[in-house]
Formats: structure tokens, sequence, C-alpha cells
């Protein structure tokens, strides 16, 4: 969705979206919507600043990281984001330490603010560094990738080659 801050009233925009099945391009992140999106919320400016406040909903779908088994996760944020045209927002040079304003601000080029990008990073943003489906799971074998949640499998660990010599040794042992 694009919002043109041509057409912008003086006194803001309100609007409410949600987004139908495939129009976020989500085919090379490693989640998918269980629900789809919706964004609630309103445009101010204020001379090229433009404040963006707004929530975002939904739950995503991402794979565990030990079974890979789908793991729904609900989204409910609250944002508040300032937009800046491009090339004002980098006006500091050199070695610069980023503040909250810092964070919370992005960039619009051709007088357009384009939700779809914002959405997409903030459920990018949502997704944890490491997602289990449960602290008990057990994940997958390594060797025949059996889901060990169900019960374990029949592989037997590789042996190092450099323990080989007491594996024959303890078998020739056992033989007698």
């Amino acid at each position: 969705m694009i919002i043109s801050l041509v057409r912008l009233p003086k006194d803001g925009l309100k609007f409410n979206h949600q987004y139908i099945d495939g129009e976020l391009d989500l085919s090379d992140r490693e989640f998918t919507l269980a629900v789809p999106v919706t964004v609630n919320g309103d445009l101010a400016r204020s001379g090229v600043e433009v404040r963006l406040r707004c929530t975002l909903q939904t739950s995503i779908l991402c794979p565990c990281d030990r079974c890979l088994k789908d793991v729904r996760l609900p989204i409910d944020l609250s944002l508040d984001l300032i937009y800046l045209p491009v090339g004002m927002d980098n006006q500091r040079s050199g070695e610069i330490e980023l503040n909250g304003r810092d964070l919370d601000s992005s960039v619009y080029e051709n007088e357009q603010i384009d939700l779809d990008a914002m959405v997409i990073e903030q459920l990018e943003l949502s997704v944890p560094f490491r997602l289990v489906c449960s602290e008990e799971c057990c994940g997958l074998c390594h060797q025949c990738g059996n889901d060990m949640n169900y019960g374990a499998c029949d592989c037997q660990a590789p042996l190092d080659p450099r323990w080989e010599a007491l594996a024959q040794l303890r078998g020739k042992l056992e033989k007698k």
C-alpha cells in the first residue's frame, strides 16, 4: 500500500487496511502469515517530517529451530515512526552514535510512503533469534532427520576414526 503525501490532508490521514492473501511479498522470508495483517493508524505532516502512528496485528508461522514444525507467533505492535525525505536522514558524517529517535525513523521518496515495506520490516524484527515449539523439543536426528519428539530412531552415532582402534579392541574383549 503506497500512501501519497501529495494528497495528504492538512489535518492528517487516518487509515485502516487489512492485507489480502498475496498482497505482501513474503516469498523469501522464513515465515508465513497465519492470519491477514491489519494496520490501523494515522499520518501527520510537519514540514518535511511525516509521523506515522499505527498498530499492526497478525499471527505468523515460523519454523521451530529444533524440529522445523510451524510455531504460531502472535504479533501486536504499536508503532510511532518518523519519516524524512531521502537525503535528510544522513546529514551527519563520520562515526555517529544512534539514539532512540534514529531507531524509530525511516525515509520516504517521491512524496510517498511504502507501507508494505514497513510492515514486512516490522514482521521480520518481530521474529525472535531463537524460536522453539517447546523447551522440551528434542529436535531432529542429525543423520536420518527423524523427529525425535515421537521417539528415538535406530541411527548409530558415527565412530570418530581416532577411537576406531579402541572400538576394535572392545569388540575382541566382548567376544571372549
